[in-house]
């Protein structure tokens, strides 16, 4: 029996950001394709380095910048909203997620660097939602390693065996289900409240 949910972030949460639509509009100002520039930010040893704390987000981003041809001590917030002006929350996750909180404990576990927990109480407003929030950046270990899912499930106080997992990513949950964690790959919202009815764990939905 599921006694609480463990969430990704990026590519579940906004993931107009990992479908590439969020970067479509900066990428033809950057003379870049999405793929180009998204392989750009999370395929290189930067992203690596940022994503396990060994580089802090303000480090990453002037390399980025500088990677690009732009002034690397140039203002980072202005072209950090400018890279992501596509990119959007998806409210039925928020929806779905509310939910979920108000009978199961929230974790969240992300591959992300060290302003993810600003970003959710200060931009996102999600914070409140998790009761763990497992960022690789802060703790220094990383999906599919089998430490960042034990963090988690020690956040929540639960065996392997009593959580859900909900990523977007393959390799993530194939990582999850070989500790014995049950997963759902995320594909977009319907689906996966879909999916969540069936497990019994969603109620009723925001239609």
């Amino acid at each position: 029996m599921v006694k609480g949910i463990i969430f990704d972030f990026g590519g579940v949460f906004n993931n107009a950001h990992e479908t590439l639509a969020g970067f479509a509009s900066a990428a033809a100002r950057l003379g870049h394709s999405p793929q180009a520039l998204y392989d750009l930010f999370y395929s290189g040893p930067e992203w690596q380095a940022a994503k396990i704390g060994r580089m802090t987000s303000t480090a990453y981003w002037r390399l980025m910048m500088e990677a690009l041809g732009l002034d690397p001590q140039g203002d980072i917030h202005a072209f950090r909203t400018d890279l992501f002006i596509g990119e959007e929350i998806n409210h039925e996750v928020v929806a779905i997620a509310e939910q979920l909180a108000k009978r199961y404990p929230l974790a969240l576990l992300s591959n992300a660097m060290d302003d993810l927990e600003w970003l959710l109480e200060h931009t996102f407003g999600l914070h409140h939602l998790f009761r763990v929030v497992i960022n690789s950046a802060t703790v220094g270990v990383a999906k599919p390693e089998p430490r960042a899912y034990q963090l988690a499930l020690d956040g929540l106080g639960l065996a392997a065996s009593d959580v859900l997992f909900i990523d977007d990513k393959p390799r993530n949950i194939v990582a999850a289900e070989r500790l014995g964690i049950p997963s759902v790959l995320f594909k977009d919202a319907p689906t996966l409240a879909a999916e969540l009815r069936e497990w019994g764990l969603l109620v009723e939905t925001h239609d």
